[in-house]
């Protein structure tokens, strides 16, 4: 009996361990190399050679395009989450965003117009 209820409540203890953890795993784009991915900061490649970056706290938010390296066309891509849902900003090269006070709870980085796009948190 006693060994019974130490397996059941390993079992359960394994269960609720699962169910509060994140998934450390994020979906990929079809191609994309990913490098650097934590809080405030993401990192990673097309599969056109080219490296994308998006750098994000509370008040501002950087994303930029490497264009010295890859042949890709496409633009970097953000868009931000403070009070609401942001329009879609895009640029050659980089693109600056900037809270006063400090409302940029999350933002999408992406690497063309139709590119996978990735989420990131401060």
């Amino acid at each position: 009996m006693g060994k019974r209820v130490v397996t059941v409540l390993g079992i359960l203890a394994t269960a609720f361990m699962l169910a509060i953890t994140p998934a450390s795993a994020r979906d990929i784009g079809p191609g994309d190399t990913i490098y650097d991915d934590k809080p405030g900061h993401f990192f990673y490649e097309r599969s056109c050679e080219t490296y994308y970056s998006l750098t994000i706290s509370s008040t501002k938010a950087v994303a930029g395009k490497d264009s010295l390296s890859g042949h890709c066309a496409g633009h970097v891509w953000l868009r931000m989450m403070g009070d609401s849902l942001g329009e879609w900003s895009n640029d050659p090269r980089s693109i600056t965003r900037t809270s006063p006070k400090g409302k940029f709870r999350w933002a999408y980085i992406k690497g063309c117009a139709d590119c996978y796009a990735y989420i990131v948190y401060p």
